[in-house]
């Protein structure tokens, strides 16, 4: 695959100064996350993993007093212009521990829950910030194109661990949807609830629409109701008011392509997920390998293979799936 992972500028330009120079010159390196925590080493994730970064810009294994090291006030100032200087104007995603800049960058955040009658109001006494730079792969849906697509639309639902590159190959996904890859420019819907799909607008095609900042619960119904989409695309599903709503979008004639956090194993314990199997008229599932293979597909299952009570006459299973017993989440 070919990997276009940049550091923007409006990335760099959020960054402190002392830490930022030594940054440039890791401009040809393909760079997925720059960690800063508070009084520590920064971290830079490459493909090959974690490394440190010296005063002088070099990546190194080796952690020694030359390597670049993080202060609080390099961490706060950081964040102030990640919010262009308005806290204030990020409070809601900062309880729930991001920042998103306008290029699809994704900053966590970690600090100090602050407490207002029962529930988290803000966040204090900021510690690490972890920059995840939006990464464009070309071809990273290719595999998919051809195993699931290749009798036309369908629903698919991708699953793999955290920064196994989903985001990836979901945008990789409606570019080619919407650019007529399948025979046809089918109408793309993309739901970007947290702001990090859509930086770049033009690498999701040219007849997708974007709904920003919505909660997926309800965009869902937005899309179907107001857009007309052939298929709706968006990203982490994980609560049940957002697979009831996706089964009613499939109700409705609208294809999915959704992604969830779990790996193959935990699939199996996440009713949620067995419940869109079941309901949702999803044609394949596919697995990422993993944060060691972004966007690097595993394999991929079709649900047809989910057979129902699964010889099991113990009234806890639910079918079973590739080889294995499906069991109802606790």
């Amino acid at each position: 695959m070919d990997y276009k992972t940049t550091v923007t500028k409006e990335v760099f330009e959020c960054i402190s100064p002392r830490i930022r120079l030594p940054l440039e010159n890791l401009q040809n390196t393909v760079i997925f996350e720059i960690r800063l925590r508070k009084n520590s080493p920064v971290v830079i994730v490459t493909q090959q993993g974690s490394s440190f970064i010296t005063k002088g810009g070099r990546l190194t294994q080796i952690f020694s007093d030359q390597c670049l090291v993080a202060a609080e006030y390099e961490i706060n100032d950081t964040l102030n212009k990640c919010c262009g200087y308005s806290l204030h104007s990020y409070s809601k995603d900062l309880v729930n521990g991001f920042v998103t800049l306008s290029c699809g960058a994704r900053i966590g955040v970690c600090g100090t829950a602050v407490y207002e009658n029962g529930a988290v109001k803000s966040v204090k006494d900021i510690t690490c910030l972890n920059i995840r730079i939006p990464r464009t792969v070309k071809g990273a849906s290719e595999e998919l194109i051809k195993s699931v697509f290749s009798d036309g639309l369908t629903s698919l639902m991708i699953i793999g661990p955290p920064s196994s590159g989903k985001t990836t190959v979901i945008k990789d996904l409606a570019y080619q949807v919407s650019d007529g890859r399948l025979g046809k420019y089918y109408k793309v819907c993309v739901i970007d609830e947290r702001f990090e799909i859509s930086g770049d607008s033009s690498a999701l095609g040219p007849n997708t629409d974007i709904i920003r900042g919505f909660p997926k619960k309800t965009a869902v119904s937005m899309a179907v109701r107001t857009m007309s989409p052939d298929v709706i695309i968006c990203d982490e599903v994980a609560l049940d008011g957002e697979t009831d709503e996706i089964i009613y979008g499939i109700n409705c004639g609208v294809n999915f392509i959704i992604t969830a956090h779990a790996n193959e194993t935990d699939f199996l314990t996440r009713g949620d997920l067995l419940n869109l199997c079941r309901k949702g008229n999803f044609s394949k599932i596919a697995f990422l390998s993993g944060a060691d293979s972004p966007g690097k597909i595993k394999k991929v299952v079709g649900v047809d293979e989910l057979t129902q009570n699964g010889g099991n006459n113990s009234g806890d299973s639910v079918g079973s799936f590739s080889g294995y017993k499906l069991y109802k989440a606790n």
